[in-house]
């Protein structure tokens, strides 16, 4: 588990917050949401980030729940796994799709962590990907269709610190983009998603000098909470209790094999959605069981 280092040993209080000053600060991270793409587009490299947009944000709060963005909060997993320190000025990249809960899904992915700090505590967290032109491997573009292995794909790179209280880790980065073909757009690409991160660190540390940091943290809490009834009502409303089955074919693996049989039932108990993917092929030794629970969001 992460040990996260914060100089301040004060709590945040939880006050009430005006609906005005919830929306003005709702709004606020919405467009820094968008600020970060612009920072992105504008100075990546890589036509995937520049030209598609393949790229994604997000904003959490100081305990890593999603409030903006467009990618599943990995930040909880994250911390979970990670063996060392989170401090002030550290921003750490991956691209294994299974340290980050599969936010990211494969080696061209490169993602970013960045936690936001403000006078000694955690007050946010900002993460961005850019899917990068080419990671290396034994094809151009890191995309070969007839991998057996994902290290066939590319550099896979680990939770790492590549700054370390404000300090570019320069041999880390050096190691990295010498498994790479195109040195120079993947060190552009990445600086791009790390100003990016920046800029929505500035954002926050902006909202709360100007509302305080609890009424900050209390409205991202009040955010949260609404997410969370709001995610309630579509699952009683729109999943029935009945079981539901569903049946699809993945038509080939890249190597001349299937089609095949992708299975899936669906029913809710409550306000959770079972998702029960047994007599999907190859079959398992036992039935796939995965649920979503409303309290996920809260």
């Amino acid at each position: 588990m992460a040990q996260i280092i914060e100089t301040s040993s004060q709590s945040f209080a939880s006050v009430d917050v005006d609906l005005v000053t919830v929306d003005i600060i709702e709004n606020a991270l919405r467009n820094a949401r968008y600020e970060m793409d612009a920072v992105l587009f504008r100075t990546a490299m890589s036509p995937g980030i520049r030209e598609q947009h393949d790229e994604f944000p997000l904003i959490a709060d100081h305990k890593g729940r999603m409030v903006v963005g467009q990618f599943g909060s990995f930040i909880g997993g994250f911390l979970d796994n990670y063996q060392g320190t989170v401090e002030e000025g550290d921003i750490f990249l991956t691209s294994d799709p299974y340290s980050c809960d599969g936010a990211i899904s494969h080696a061209n992915d490169w993602l970013v962590l960045m936690p936001i700090y403000l006078e000694g505590r955690i007050v946010g967290w900002a993460a961005m990907f850019g899917h990068m032109t080419d990671v290396g491997g034994k094809v151009p573009g890191s995309l070969p269709t007839d991998a057996e292995s994902i290290f066939e794909e590319g550099v896979v790179i680990p939770p790492t610190k590549i700054y370390r209280r404000g300090v570019l880790n320069h041999e880390m980065l050096e190691l990295i983009l010498s498994q790479v073909r195109m040195k120079q757009w993947n060190r552009s690409d990445l600086n791009a998603i790390v100003a990016a991160c920046r800029t929505a660190g500035r954002r926050v540390v902006e909202l709360c000098g100007r509302f305080g940091t609890d009424v900050y943290i209390s409205t991202l809490e009040q955010l949260l909470e609404r997410n969370y009834r709001a995610m309630e009502q579509l699952i009683l409303q729109t999943v029935s209790e009945e079981r539901i089955s569903f049946t699809d074919y993945l038509d080939d693996d890249g190597l001349g094999n299937g089609p095949y049989r992708i299975h899936c039932t669906m029913w809710r108990e409550g306000n959770k959605v079972h998702l029960d993917f047994e007599g999907t092929d190859p079959q398992s030794e036992g039935p796939i069981n995965f649920f979503l629970n409303v309290n996920m969001f809260k």
